[in-house]
């Protein structure tokens, strides 16, 4: 199969072109390093990394709740290595568990054939009949979301 296209939000927009592809039952997700990732030493930012690690770990827990929003409650993160400019990323992301409102996912990003950055996190399925907009909720004014 061929890489595909899914930077469809503001924000994936804004961090770049970030691609998908089934290969042997297994969601690959690929990005290449540009300028505006670059921190000032030139070397890919750790920030930058954090958030491909998150679209891409988001992304499989999105699959996993049959195509359902959800939210990251929580990532760790850990840097091995770094990329430069025009380097492809690739995350290969996989479910370590789930529940019925909890997925837990893990992913490593290679480059270069090299690990770079891996991590984890857990991500909540959003129940979206429940949803408040900020003014509703301003004039509830529970304190909480």
């Amino acid at each position: 199969m061929t890489w595909k296209l899914i930077s469809k939000s503001s924000y994936s927009q804004l961090l770049g072109e970030l691609e998908t592809k089934l290969e042997n039952n297994q969601h690959k997700y690929r990005m290449t390093v540009s300028e505006k990732h670059l921190n000032s030493g030139n070397f890919a930012h750790g920030g930058f990394l954090m958030s491909f690690l998150d679209n891409v770990m988001g992304n499989t827990a999105y699959k996993s709740f049959g195509n359902r929003p959800c939210v990251t409650i929580s990532m760790n993160t850990h840097f091995t290595f770094s990329a430069q400019k025009g380097d492809e990323l690739i995350g290969i992301p996989s479910i370590e568990r789930m529940t019925k409102t909890l997925c837990f996912v893990k992913c490593q990003v290679f480059s270069n054939n090299e690990i770079i950055v891996s991590g984890n996190g857990i991500w909540k399925l959003v129940k979206t009949s429940s949803m408040k907009t900020v003014k509703d909720k301003k004039l509830d004014d529970d304190g909480g979301w």
